[in-house]
């Protein structure tokens, strides 16, 4: 079963808040898993006119898939309210940039301006992902890049997946796997329980998905400092979990983690297994005519 984290979804919040400005640091490993997830849509036949971005971040994937359907609206969203305005500011500087390049490729052909040559834009919005504001069936595509195992509630985040997509739409998302961070756990280091390839798969099936197809490879970064190390870790997340330390004594974990790590030979290697997983919104079965769907609720006490 895919078990909810340990995480206190406001000490999360406030977290991601506080480290957007910087994020570009840790950006590298989103960008990378983003790159090696778009290439399994190459073997996927799909033309979406209504994207979703879940868990955005800065705004890099919810871009690229924008230049990969150009005639899709794409919309990102997060439940940082600051990583959101970051990705905001970062998509609309980007589009007034491909705009006037635009305007002086027009200027030099001299051709007329039109509304068709402006950059497309991508709508970003700050958002609870386990109760996506949008309507259902709103989306041919959701999309969610490393961002799963950060759901306080991942059951309710799959169920609100499945709730928005369109019949035969897609779900394609990447999460780290239970093997992130063997290193720092066998050093006996407190990490968050990151998801099971086959719980997540099983949690597609319940929500009500169809043809799950689930993969995983491992990533292996090596480290010639252990501070370079512990930068990453911040801000690839940091310690949200409900049981953390506070105060003095949080400070004196770390450096003891620091110690620790000094005394391990360099390089320092951390690995992030990385589950890959994608499943379709079925189309909704036909009755023989005179029949009708009937839905059977529990009524609330």
């Amino acid at each position: 079963m895919l078990a909810p984290p340990p995480l206190d979804p406001r000490a999360l919040r406030l977290q991601f808040d506080r480290r957007a400005a910087r994020f570009e640091g840790a950006d590298f490993l989103l960008r990378e898993v983003e790159r090696r997830t778009l290439e399994r849509m190459d073997y996927i036949k799909l033309s979406p006119r209504d994207v979703l971005d879940v868990g955005c971040g800065l705004g890099a994937g919810a871009q690229a898939l924008a230049a990969r359907w150009p005639d899709a609206a794409v919309t990102a969203v997060d439940q940082s309210p600051a990583m959101a305005r970051r990705a905001h500011a970062r998509l609309a500087g980007d589009s007034r940039a491909v705009s006037r390049a635009l305007a002086g490729v027009r200027r030099l052909l001299g051709a007329a301006a039109g509304p068709a040559d402006a950059a497309r834009s991508v709508r970003v919005l700050a958002a609870d992902t386990h109760a996506l504001p949008f309507a259902d069936a709103s989306f041919d595509l959701v999309w969610s890049n490393l961002a799963l195992h950060w759901f306080v509630d991942p059951i309710a985040a799959v169920h609100e997946w499945r709730r928005v997509l369109r019949p035969e739409g897609l779900l394609m998302f990447s999460a780290f796997g239970v093997d992130t961070l063997v290193e720092l756990r066998a050093a006996g280091v407190a990490t968050l329980g990151f998801p099971d390839l086959h719980d997540v798969g099983d949690a597609l099936v319940a929500a009500g998905l169809a043809q799950p197809v689930m993969d995983m490879e491992r990533l292996s970064l090596t480290y010639q400092s252990p501070q370079r190390l512990l930068d990453d870790l911040r801000l690839l997340g940091g310690d949200a979990l409900a049981s953390r330390r506070r105060g003095l004594a949080s400070r004196s974990r770390l450096e003891g983690l620091r110690t620790a790590l000094a005394a391990q030979p360099a390089p320092l290697s951390l690995t992030f297994e990385l589950v890959y997983g994608h499943a379709w919104a079925p189309t909704p079965r036909r009755l023989p005519e005179g029949y009708s769907p009937v839905q059977v609720l529990r009524r609330k006490p």
